[in-house]
């Protein structure tokens, strides 16, 4: 598989993808379609109003497609993650003409205009580029990050930006910044899936030296071909659809939002955000716009499995009875985990709570940690609710752990009022942690918890 397009190609012929003819809208009635194939296939708009322009939509709509784009199994698909971070590969820059540069736009560019970029909920500011993957160096060391970042596109050739203030890509930014210098950005729209998935790797499992376009090489398993930006100093994927070049400008801040995030609801109230000024949009000719719906189960694996693979590594080397951590959906793939432990004394259930808990990305929304024994199967979530049925007495089994951080919770966020909430703000939850397990040191119980069988 060596792109995006070659990625398509596979689930067409596997019969996994839906083609709407008739003319949508951007506006809205793009969402509402996009959200009735949540959890079913990968749908193709053939006609996008005002646009001669394609769009495509929950390409991660099953976890063996995903698998497939990794090249592993879907039972290995963390350990390939994990791998891929400690064994990168190096990219190689193209020389000759590369397929994103088949057509070139520069001078006055209006995004809006040229990318059939979608609004998908009522109450979103405006039209959002979900999907984008940003390629940003750091102005002292070069080292690339990728990362994901909702932006909110205006009817001329600005875009405004939310980055949380931990991430690599803000202090890459606030870097350039302090030098009195804009930061030059690529967004990558339709790049290879393994590009995509890398893009949503949180910074903790990423170190601050680690090249995350050589990650990304490592993920689809050879030598990344990437080419040289027409108007920034970036080398992005040579074979990815869309490129938007641009800079992020110092010195300005605009806001953004409400926007309706991954956690269902709205995210509110607008924030002082950055500002991209764009110079130029390449692309490959019959260029298809990649969609992501926030909020689908393709929302969370994309945000829950690399998150998935960071937690896994940091718990197991605290904890090495841990055998795997699932962020559900139900949880929107941040704020429930369930951990599977191979229980060795009663007091491991404990730390395998804390140990997830401990303050990371991957960990600071998640509110709920249930830990089960190896017969429960964490990602069924009838069997865990069963586990939680029948193994758990509330006034012995459950603790609760209060102000820890949070984020886009919005049972946190009410209890900051809105009139002070800014970047520089902590929003503080509760959390709890359940030992849905059998009671180790009591031996004389476990025929109690016996499972029917045949």
């Amino acid at each position: 598989m060596e792109d995006f397009r070659d990625y398509l190609k596979i689930l067409r012929e596997k019969g996994e993808i839906t083609d709407v003819e008739r003319n949508i809208s951007p506006v809205l009635e793009i969402g509402e379609i996009e959200k009735k194939f949540d959890r079913k296939n990968t749908v193709f708009f053939k006609n996008i109003d005002g646009y001669d322009m394609p769009v495509v939509a929950n390409i991660f709509n099953k976890l063996e497609n995903i698998a497939m784009a990794l090249g592993v199994k879907t039972q290995n698909i963390k350990d390939k993650i994990i791998k891929s971070v400690e064994n990168p590969l190096n990219t190689v820059v193209v020389k000759a003409k590369a397929p994103v540069h088949e057509i070139v736009k520069t001078g006055e560019i209006d995004t809006i205009k040229i990318l059939p970029i979608p609004k998908h909920y009522r109450k979103d500011e405006g039209r959002y580029i979900t999907s984008g993957v940003i390629l940003a160096k750091d102005p002292e060391t070069g080292v690339s990050n990728l990362s994901f970042a909702r932006m909110k596109v205006n009817e001329n050739n600005k875009i405004n930006v939310m980055i949380n203030r931990e991430r690599h890509l803000m202090r890459y930014f606030l870097k350039a910044e302090k030098k009195g210098k804009p930061l030059d950005v690529a967004i990558i729209i339709g790049a290879h899936p393994a590009v995509w998935l890398e893009g949503a790797m949180p910074d903790g499992l990423v170190n601050d030296d680690m090249d995350e376009m050589n990650i990304a090489a490592a993920l689809i398993g050879k030598p990344l071909e990437v080419v040289k930006g027409k108007t920034i100093n970036l080398e992005y994927p040579a074979n990815a659809e869309i490129v938007i070049e641009g800079k992020i400008i110092d010195g300005v801040r605009e806001d953004e939002g409400p926007f309706g995030d991954y956690s269902g609801v709205y995210d509110i109230p607008p924030r002082k955000n950055p500002v991209i000024e764009v110079s130029a949009i390449v692309m490959r000719k019959n260029a298809i716009y990649h969609d992501l719906l926030p909020h689908t189960l393709e929302h969370f694996y994309l945000g829950g499995i690399p998150r998935e693979a960071d937690l896994l590594k940091r718990v197991k080397t605290a904890m090495p009875s841990v055998q795997d951590i699932h962020l559900t959906s139900g949880g929107c793939a941040r704020f429930h985990a369930v951990v599977k432990l191979r229980k060795k004394a009663e007091s491991e259930v404990n730390h395998a709570v804390f140990a997830t808990l401990f303050p990371t990305e991957s960990a600071r929304d998640i509110k709920v940690v249930v830990v089960v024994d190896e017969d429960i199967d964490i990602y069924n979530p009838f069997d865990v609710e069963w586990a939680i049925a029948t193994r758990v007495q509330w006034d012995r089994d459950i603790f609760v752990v209060k102000k820890m951080e949070g984020l886009l919770d919005p049972s946190a966020i009410s209890t900051t009022p809105p009139s002070i909430l800014n970047e520089n703000d902590e929003v503080l939850t509760s959390k709890i942690g359940i030992d849905a397990t059998i009671p180790f040191d009591k031996p004389e119980w476990r025929e109690l918890y016996e499972r029917i069988g045949f």
